[in-house]
């Protein structure tokens, strides 16, 4: 067999989960990143690797095999390269069709053209390299060789190249490297591929930047991070904090103090402590309810699965130096700690989405165990509880009191599309609170959250879908 062919074997391997990676993370900061866009995102990626496949098997037993390997494998570079720029200008405009169909267009835009390029090409690189009876061995190394570029290039992105060099530079030093190795293998430089090759290089390097300039932007596996101010009128600006294009942290940068109706709420829930008692974060956010909480005189640990969440929070947010903070998944904070708190605040929003892991029953019991008697658990939740879009907080009412709580929900709002809810939880009884919804008004289910059968993911999914196409369409229209 040919080592240059499995080179580039290797590379085209690569090249598809840097695409299929790279594409999800596209996509994020305007679908999100949940359960309907990660099916699609896989969906499509296994459709055109099949249509690929069979596309490839079929020209295979055609003459001219060498060329039209060059050619899918310049074909789905150039189109890797493109990817930003598509993502920038395309994806935005075809969001505003139905939710769900939006997100299977735009994923079908984005990643059939080049996986199924590049599927096309297993089946050439195999019948270049097949001798005599060797087809199974040769198979069996053509994709050996291509899987382990897919694993390669799964962590070199995720660990260090989405989030040194952000989304669209990683897309293009693969497009470039696939394109530079098959024209070196291959001994063929085309001038129209070269003209197309200079032409989106440029454009991915001149993607237009939005006129509302974060003033801090970071691409991550977890998505893309920006810090913004907006100018809300005069001696009045406000710094927020999003996550994929969604907004996590909103605060007045001549108070310092949050401006939402959630902390509002919190404030009132929220007893100002004696001396000594300790609190919890799970999901730091900008740090405005770590800061509350010391405000009111607790103690208080933050745990932050995303470090550059952390970071923001510091260097942008104002985040007061007496609370300590632990990068760390809270599902692994709390299975390794012992420690007994006196209040612990549950904010584990990314975007839209709630991590079920840190909402099951064997979650909230572990988290029991390390609550004081007195002690008060609050947990920040979407405003659906009605109908089949409340079927998520029906299971999260359902597992509370599975695990021993004593539960009531509170919340300003009376719209169940523009405010948050509070699930508010204690070992003891629980005295009434302000705002406080009726009990009836919960969707009535049987459904509990569990390790072994974690429902909430698909049972929030709807109410996830219909809180962000609010907010897209809404709220983002005030910036």
């Amino acid at each position: 067999m040919l080592k240059k062919l499995l080179l580039l074997s290797f590379i085209e391997g690569a090249a598809v989960m840097a695409a299929e990676l790279c594409g999800a993370k596209l996509l994020a900061p305007i679908f999100g990143s949940s359960l309907y866009v990660w099916a699609s995102v896989m969906g499509i990626t296994l459709l055109a690797l099949a249509v690929g496949y069979f596309y490839g098997g079929f020209i295979s037993m055609t003459t001219k095999v060498a060329n039209k390997l060059f050619l899918l494998l310049s074909f789905a570079a150039l189109y890797v390269i493109l990817m930003p720029v598509i993502s920038f200008y395309v994806i935005p405009r075809i969001s505003y069709l139905p939710f769900l169909s939006a997100i299977v267009i735009s994923t079908s835009i984005l990643l059939l053209p080049p996986i199924f390029f590049l599927g096309a090409t297993s089946p050439l690189f195999i019948v270049l390299q097949t001798t005599n009876n060797d087809g199974g061995r040769v198979s069996g190394m053509v994709y050996a060789i291509s899987t382990l570029g897919g694993i390669f290039a799964t962590f070199l992105c995720g660990f260090y190249l989405i989030p040194k060099i952000g989304l669209s530079s990683s897309l293009l030093w693969f497009g470039c490297v696939l394109f530079a190795v098959n024209g070196v293998v291959f001994k063929a430089y085309k001038s129209s591929l070269l003209l197309f090759f200079a032409a989106f290089i440029y454009l991915n390097l001149q993607i237009s930047k939005p006129e509302l300039k974060p003033i801090f932007v970071l691409d991550g596996v977890l998505g893309r991070l920006e810090v913004m101010d907006l100018d809300k009128g005069p001696n009045s600006t406000v710094r927020i904090l999003k996550i994929n294009n969604i907004t996590q942290t909103e605060m007045d940068l001549g108070s310092r103090l949050s401006i939402s109706d959630y902390i509002s709420l919190l404030d009132t829930l929220i007893p100002f402590a004696k001396n000594g008692k300790s609190s919890l974060v799970l999901g730091l956010g900008g740090g405005l309810t770590a800061n509350l909480l010391i405000n009111k005189n607790y103690s208080c640990k933050g745990v932050e699965f995303d470090d550059r969440i952390i970071s923001s929070a510091r260097d942008f947010f104002y985040l007061n130096p007496k609370v300590i903070t632990i990068h760390a998944d809270a599902r692994y904070f709390l299975n390794h700690s012992n420690e007994k708190f006196d209040l612990v605040l549950v904010d584990v929003f990314k975007a839209e989405e709630q991590p079920s892991h840190v909402l099951t029953i064997e979650s909230l019991t572990k988290l029991k165990r390390q609550l004081k008697d007195s002690a008060l658990l609050l947990i920040n939740w979407h405003g659906y509880v009605t109908g089949t879009k409340g079927m998520g907080t029906s299971i999260v009412l359902n597992t509370l009191q599975k695990a021993g709580f004593n539960v009531t929900i509170c919340s300003k709002g009376t719209d169940e599309n523009y405010r948050n809810v509070i699930f508010v939880a204690a070992i003891k009884s629980l005295k009434k609170q302000p705002y406080e919804l009726l009990s009836e008004d919960v969707t009535a289910s049987e459904f509990i959250n569990t390790d072994d059968l974690p429902l909430l993911e698909k049972y929030n999914a709807e109410a996830n879908k219909a809180w962000r196409t609010n907010y897209l369409r809404y709220y983002q229209s005030n910036w």
